[in-house]
């Protein structure tokens, strides 16, 4: 049996805590949305736990917010620290009996969340808040809501938040005899337009128009603009929510602006979904990439087939060559010797091999079926590398690696770009949508119920036939001579201990010279070994924030019909009326699009840091994961690779404290700073819940509201 929900360990059987209820919050507010989770829980057993849950959000989300509620109604707000020191934090709380938790993020689309001392018979509720951007979907003018349920059983080794050594041989799961979870989502959306449609292709849903009786002005608000969707079930879901919603105008560029209530900034959010022609990249090799391992099995293997049907009838047929690779434990491809020109008899062979095709191929090894792939590509044209995956495997970092590498060495008129259709209701969002950001394509999910996903392949073979569009970039209504001001006084001090000079001598005067002996008995034994301490590393000093701020560091894309989201955060309170997109096309045209920027109005959940902040900070941390920032320039020293390692570390850290972000290396927790009963605490020993062991092929992964 699978680890559901909250678990802790108890005389060597896994044991559940009781779910008690789960509700899930989402304002959609035109193409972003804020989503507040509480779960309740409730220790039954009959005495005070330290448990454990793993649970999913979107990988392009931001958890921003994070509390745990007693059941006296005490609400302990969490904060954001290092995580080395949030960790530190939380077992200090819980070795001197007091009530703490821990948010920490596994991969970008995971988290696992410890919460210590629960007392006996009694309930504790975790609140989470994330903010999150909106995809496109199939149509156009048309967005897609997506709510995690649940974690696939992903191949490979989990990430350890701790090391904790697995105290028993075997497993032994005893899932908990709690009554069925109760479960309840309530959405309210908000467009700039009547709502043409709203759809669930994975539930049934309750849907009215119109906007929020309670709201004050609700009467003056247009009716046709507003609408709510709820969800409410006694029995736990299966699949992903998904919802999407058609309303005229979702396409059009815009810009939105947000003052931070407290920080002197402006977060700015700009999207649109572009709509140009240009002539298809000529002589073009295209190489599919199918996963078939075991958990592609059943409707996922028949998506990705059907897909994979439509995708090869529309490849362009001057100078083509294109090749099908299946992957999983393994990989092969179509043909050994090579990709092979596009035709009919070619089309009609790889046509044959896609209707024999069976998830039959064992684990999912990416990373291997990637370096396979770019080996043997042809280097005297583009390639374009189209991922049919639901990308449940844990590898991440190997897999992005392998993507970010193949982009970096190609040549310029040989590039690489690596795009992701993402299948099923538990795909990776972390894994498919990262390998398509590092890889400069374009990433499309597809869940096992849609029937219809033309529009999406339609996207993504468009998007792969366009000639790059450079030198992008974004003016965001600051002047140039106060960006390099504010760069001037970011420039960080010389921090060299010491600096060599020449002797200065009066002029005229000849240095005067030095006898050396070089026979000195008062030396120390010259063979004996100085033991003298290394130098310490040389310290990191961050330059103040920059004017701005962008995300992407770098806009690599810009392609027809693929919305192009773009952050910043500008210092000063000084909120620009327009911003500028520029480029040039490969044919020598330039581009230039300006945006007027109007004020968000977005409501933020109480309590929780503006949205359009923590997004921005999210994609800029998500850029210095990546590797994509400027700080070399920044350095005394640029080739000290280690220093530039620690200052990207530090500069994440300091951007989710700044802005109350989760990430790679900062963390969620929460103290409670009541002192325990001496009387009730004294003597007793805690049940711990230690990591799971890793998942293997053929065990279930961890599940969050089952």
């Amino acid at each position: 049996m699978a680890i559901y929900g909250l678990y802790y360990v108890h005389q060597h059987q896994f044991v559940s805590l009781p779910l008690v209820g789960v509700r899930a919050e989402a304002s959609i507010k035109e193409l972003a949305a804020q989503v507040k989770l509480t779960q309740t829980y409730g220790n039954d057993a009959g005495v005070p736990i330290e448990a454990k849950y793993t649970f999913p959000i979107p990988a392009r989300a931001s958890v921003c917010s994070f509390v745990m509620v007693k059941q006296d109604g005490t609400r302990v707000v969490g904060s954001v620290l290092e995580k080395q020191e949030a960790r530190e934090t939380y077992n200090t709380a819980v070795a001197q009996g007091q009530q703490a938790s821990l948010a920490e993020q596994q991969t970008p689309d995971v988290f696992q969340v410890s919460v210590g001392n629960i007392p006996p018979n009694e309930q504790v509720q975790i609140e989470l808040v994330y903010a999150t951007e909106l995809s496109e979907d199939e149509e156009n003018d048309s967005i897609r809501f997506h709510l995690p349920v649940h974690i696939g059983a992903r191949y490979g080794r989990a990430p350890q938040s701790t090391p904790t050594p697995f105290p028993f041989i075997g497993r032994l799961f005893v899932s908990s005899s709690s009554p069925t979870p109760f479960l309840t989502l309530a959405m309210s959306v908000e467009a700039i337009a009547p709502i043409a449609k709203i759809g669930c292709p994975s539930h049934s849903v309750s849907t009215e128009l119109g906007p929020d009786p309670k709201l004050p002005n609700f009467k003056e608000l247009p009716f046709s603009n507003y609408a709510r969707v709820s969800l409410s079930s006694d029995s736990p879901l299966d699949k992903d929510f998904v919802l999407t919603i058609k309303s005229a105008g979702l396409d059009t560029p815009r810009c939105v602006a947000e003052l931070h209530p407290t920080h002197d900034t402006v977060a700015m959010g700009l999207t649109l979904v572009p709509r140009f022609k240009l002539p298809e990249v000529s002589r073009q090799e295209f190489i599919f990439v199918v996963d078939r391992s075991g958990s592609m099995s059943g409707k996922r293997i028949e998506a990705a087939k059907k897909a994979l049907v439509v995708m090869l009838r529309a490849l362009p047929h001057e100078d083509s060559l294109f090749q099908i690779m299946s992957f999983g434990s393994r990989s092969t491809c179509l043909w050994g010797d090579g990709s092979r020109p596009y035709n009919q008899e070619t089309l009609e062979e790889a046509t044959r091999h896609v209707d024999s095709m069976k998830a039959d191929y064992g684990g999912t090894e990416i990373a291997a079926a990637l370096q396979n792939c770019f080996s043997a590509r042809k280097m005297d044209r583009p390639l374009s590398v189209l991922m049919l995956t639901d990308g449940d495997a844990w590898d991440l970092n190997g897999v992005l690696g392998q993507v970010k590498s193949a982009v970096e060495k190609a040549p310029k008129d040989a590039y690489v770009r690596v795009s992701v259709l993402g299948i099923g209701n538990s795909a990776s969002t972390a894994m498919c949508e990262g390998m398509a950001r590092v890889g400069n394509g374009v990433c499309m999910m597809v869940g096992e119920e849609e029937t219809s996903f033309t529009g999406k392949i339609a996207r993504m073979l468009k998007a792969a036939k366009t000639p790059l569009i450079s030198d992008i970039s974004v003016d965001w209504g600051r002047s140039s001579d106060e960006a390099k001001e504010k760069e001037k006084q970011a420039t960080p001090p010389d921090d060299d201990d010491f600096e060599m000079v020449e002797e200065v001598t009066e002029k005229g005067k000849e240095p005067e010279k030095k006898t050396l002996n070089i026979f000195d008995e008062s030396v120390d034994d010259p063979i004996q070994i100085e033991s003298t301490p290394a130098p310490p590393p040389p310290p990191v000093v961050l330059p103040d924030f920059p004017a701005v701020q962008q995300a992407p560091f770098t806009i690599q894309n810009l392609l027809p019909s693929i919305r192009l989201n773009a952050y910043a955060i500008l210092q000063g309170k000084t909120i620009p009326k327009t911003v500028t997109i520029r480029g040039t096309t490969a044919g020598g045209a330039s581009i230039e699009l300006p945006i007027p920027v109007t004020l968000t109005h977005l409501q933020n959940a109480p309590s929780a840091p503006p949205a359009m902040h923590a997004l921005a900070a999210r994609k800029i941390i998500q850029d210095l994961e990546d590797g994509k920032h400027g700080l070399v320039a920044t350095l005394a020293n640029p080739d000290d690779a280690d220093l530039l390692k620690r200052t990207v570390k530090a500069s994440i850290i300091r951007l989710g404290k700044t802005y109350s972000v989760a990430s790679t290396h900062t963390s969620f927790v929460a103290v409670d700073e009541t002192k325990p009963d001496p009387v009730q605490s004294a003597g007793f020993a805690y049940v711990v819940a230690p990591t799971p062991p890793p998942p293997c092929r053929s065990l279930e992964g961890c599940w969050w509201w089952w």
